[in-house]
């Protein structure tokens, strides 16, 4: 375990939460009330009762801020969030339910390790696969500059 492991807190307060998700209490109130993020580790029930939020309530808080900050409609995000904890419940330092969430302002998509992107309100898979446009740019430019060096193909000014 890494010095970080040990510093991060097992819970925090609705307002420590709200401050580390970037929202307001109000909204993370209301994002409670609406269950499109609730509270994972469960206090004594009740009016009054304080909440606390696990670190993966924490980071799926901030998932909702930055994509409401993008556009997409928080109630929208409810099942899509619901199912995501589902997937996976405890969101941690060393684990993560995918590598990449996308949007097209409607719906939700998740990609996990080494699958395909699937839409997060029923587990559909949305696209057969999905190519990273950095690496293929990557290799073209190498072999632009291999073939430069080897003399093959060298670029002419236009006049």
């Amino acid at each position: 375990m890494s010095s970080r492991d040990d510093t991060i807190a097992d819970s925090f307060s609705a307002t420590r939460a709200a401050a580390l998700a970037g929202i307001s209490r109000a909204m993370l109130n209301y994002l409670c009330r609406e269950k499109v993020v609730v509270p994972s580790i469960l206090p004594s029930r009740g009016h009054g009762s304080p909440r606390a939020y696990s670190f993966g309530d924490v980071v799926a808080l901030r998932l909702v801020a930055k994509l409401s900050a993008a556009g997409v409609s928080v109630l929208r995000l409810k099942k899509a969030m619901q199912r995501l904890r589902k997937l996976h419940p405890e969101i941690t330092l060393t684990s993560l339910p995918g590598s990449h969430v996308v949007t097209d302002g409607r719906d939700l998509y998740i990609r996990r390790k080494g699958e395909t992107l699937e839409r997060a309100m029923d587990g559909q898979f949305a696209f057969a696969f999905v190519v990273e446009l950095a690496p293929i740019r990557n290799e073209v430019a190498d072999g632009i500059l291999k073939s430069q060096k080897a003399g093959v193909g060298r670029a002419r000014k236009v006049a």
